[in-house]
C-alpha cells in the first residue's frame, strides 16, 4: 500500500528557493521575536529531564532543527532529524545545529536504546502513521519519549456548560464565515491531517508494552499571523500592544481551561521506558509536570 506523506518537503524547499519564503523563514533562527518566546515556552519544561551526559534525538525537526538547537544550548548532545533535510543542511552550515540526518520517523535507522531521550515536538500530527513513529521512537530511546502535540478536544463527553460554550464559539465562526467542523478534525496547508493526542491513549500505549510510568503537563498555546515579526525589544506602542494582547489571550485560555469551558490546547507527555530517578521526579514537580504510575499487570 502506498503511504501518502504531506508536502512538508516541498514547504521546506520553498524556504530556500523562494526569496519571500526564505526571508520569512530566517525569523525562525532569531531569538528576538515573540514566536521564539512562544516555542521556548513549550520547550522550557524539558529542563526537568536535561542532563548534560545524555544523548537526545529530535524527530520532525525540519524547521532548521529548532528543538535540537534548544537542547544544544542547554549543553546536550542532540541529533536533529526530519523527512526533509533542506533546512537542516543550511542550519548545520551556519552552526545553528551540530549534526543532522534525514530520517523517516516511521522507520528509523537507529539501533535499539541508541538515545537517552527522543523528542517529538508538533511533528507527530504530520505523520500518516503516528503510532508507528511513536513505537519507533520508544524503540530507539533508553529513558523515554517526550511528545508535545495538540490536545484532542473531543476525546471525552463534554459537560453541558462546555457544550453550550462550544455552541457559541461555532456560531461565532459561522458569522465570520470560518470553516466549521463539528467533529473537531483539522488539516494543515501542507496536506497532513492533524492527529491530536490525549493522555488515556498514551497510557494505553505504555500499558500494552508493560511499561507504567508517565508524566503530563498541560499548556495553552496560540498563534497569530505575523508573530515572527513582533520584536520583544521593540518599544513602539503598536508592537507592545500586540505582544500584550497575545499574552492576554494565553491568560484567558488558561482561565477558561481552569473553569472547565475549554480544554488545554497542547499536551506535553513524557513516556518513560526507564523508571525516573528521585531527582528527576523532584525536578518534574518544580516544572509542574504531573507524574503518574499506572497499574502493574498482575499476570506478568
Amino acid at each position: 500500500m502506498e503511504i501518502k506523506y504531506d508536502n512538508q518537503d516541498r514547504e521546506w524547499l520553498s524556504c530556500i528557493s523562494d526569496k519571500k519564503r526564505a526571508d520569512h523563514s530566517k525569523n525562525w533562527l532569531k531569538q528576538d521575536n515573540l514566536d521564539y518566546w512562544r516555542h521556548q515556552r513549550m520547550l522550557n519544561p524539558l529542563m526537568a529531564f536535561i542532563n548534560k551526559k545524555d544523548k537526545w534525538l529530535t524527530l520532525g525537526d525540519g524547521r532548521y532543527g529548532s528543538e535540537a538547537n534548544f537542547l544544544i544550548n542547554k549543553g546536550v548532545d542532540a541529533l536533529a532529524t526530519d523527512f526533509s533535510d533542506h533546512l537542516l543542511k543550511k542550519s548545520k552550515e551556519i552552526g545553528f545545529i551540530h549534526k543532522y540526518k534525514k530520517e523517516n520517523a516511521e522507520n528509523l535507522s537507529f539501533k535499539d536504546n541508541e538515545f537517552d531521550y527522543v523528542l517529538i515536538k508538533e511533528a507527530l500530527h504530520h505523520f500518516p502513521r503516528p503510532w508507528l513513529a511513536l513505537y519507533e521512537a520508544f524503540r530507539v530511546c533508553k529513558k523515554g519519549v517526550i511528545i508535545i502535540e495538540p490536545n484532542d478536544q473531543n476525546s471525552c463527553n463534554p459537560k453541558l456548560h462546555k457544550k453550550f460554550f462550544n455552541l457559541i464559539i461555532n456560531l461565532y465562526k459561522v458569522i465570520l464565515r470560518h470553516r466549521l467542523n463539528k467533529d473537531g478534525y483539522g488539516f494543515e496547508e501542507v496536506g497532513n491531517f492533524i492527529y491530536t493526542t490525549n493522555n488515556r491513549e498514551l497510557e494505553k500505549f505504555l500499558l500494552g508494552m508493560h511499561f507504567n510510568k508517565i508524566a503530563h503537563k498541560k499548556l495553552n498555546d496560540h498563534y497569530i499571523k505575523g508573530i515572527e515579526y513582533l520584536k520583544l525589544n521593540n518599544k513602539s506602542v503598536i508592537n507592545r500592544f500586540k505582544i500584550l494582547s497575545f499574552k492576554l489571550i494565553l491568560k484567558l485560555k488558561d482561565f477558561l481551561n481552569l473553569i472547565g469551558l475549554i480544554d488545554n490546547s497542547l499536551n506535553l507527555n513524557m513516556l518513560f521506558k526507564e523508571d525516573p530517578e528521585k531527582e528527576t521526579i523532584k525536578k518534574m514537580v518544580a516544572f509542574n509536570w504531573e507524574y503518574k504510575e499506572l497499574p502493574n499487570n498482575p499476570y506478568i
